[in-house]
């Protein structure tokens, strides 16, 4: 990160929330105590300089060399500005595509990949042709490129329908939302139809993941949310010779119980398919 951007953030950095937040981050590089709302308004007046509106892109231009970052809040504020720079409805997909690949290296921390895939709305935008660019990060050997896509998927896919509306979560799941009834298996129709990443969701988190702790972790959290959301065809694929490694399958289920939207019914339910 420039010099000047360094000495931005060092005008907000607390050593109280320096020493606070290190031990829950672990892998980070090192950092200044920087809350996050203040990175977030930073990135924000970067990103909409109205007077140099590429500044943005000057600031994410490289992570190695003169500019490589040093503190986790850079690498932080880079993937925010990348997040909000290729917010844009007229962005171009091929700049955007290569914002992601060129990000997704500096990532090593759950942290710095869950804010990044939360602000990235550009695969919002393009999600049928990002699918295919995903492909690689998906089935890849390491822990953070293989999390980084299932946040991805989490945050910008699983809960939107085919006219982009958000799905809210079920505020309640009942053993009759996961039986395997006629009703179930009609109305399980039309949601895969309505949600075409649903299936193809369920699909990617049916295999074993081994790629390390963060990675098992975000597949766990992406198949409880897809419970809560989608309770049938969820329940129907853990229930039915699910392919995932044990540790995460079990992390799974318990995520799921952790939930208060599943009834005591379904929690014991839950526990009743641990491995």
């Amino acid at each position: 990160m420039r010099k000047e951007i360094r000495e931005i953030l060092a005008q907000y950095a607390e050593e109280d929330y320096k020493d606070f937040s290190a031990g829950l981050i672990p892998g980070a590089k090192p950092l200044m105590g920087v809350r996050l709302p203040q990175l977030r308004q930073i990135a924000r007046s970067i990103a909409n300089d109205r007077e140099d509106p590429q500044r943005w892109r000057r600031e994410t231009e490289s992570c190695e060399g003169a500019y490589e970052d040093v503190y986790f809040e850079e690498t932080m504020l880079r993937g925010m500005l990348i997040g909000y720079g290729t917010a844009r409805k007229a962005f171009p997909y091929e700049d955007g595509v290569l914002y992601l690949e060129s990000f997704i290296p500096a990532i090593r921390d759950w942290s710095v990949c869950d804010s990044f895939c939360n602000s990235f709305t550009f695969a919002n935008r393009n999600r049928d042709r990002l699918w295919e660019a995903l492909q690689p990060y998906l089935y890849s050997d390491r822990e953070f490129e293989v999390r980084t896509s299932l946040i991805l998927l989490l945050s910008q896919y699983l809960k939107y329908d085919i006219d982009n509306k958000k799905i809210a979560r079920n505020r309640v799941v009942s053993m009759a939302d996961i039986s395997d009834s006629f009703p179930n298996r009609e109305l399980s129709v039309w949601t895969r139809a309505r949600y075409p990443y649903l299936g193809r969701i369920l699909a990617v988190l049916d295999r074993p993941f081994h790629q390390g702790y963060y990675a098992q972790m975000a597949a766990a959290w992406l198949m409880a949310e897809a419970f809560v959301c989608f309770p049938y065809e969820s329940s129907q694929m853990l229930a039915d010779g699910c392919h995932m490694d044990s540790w995460t399958y079990n992390k799974a289920l318990q995520k799921i119980c952790e939930s208060r939207n599943p009834d005591q019914d379904v929690k014991a339910y839950m526990k009743s398919l641990k491995k």
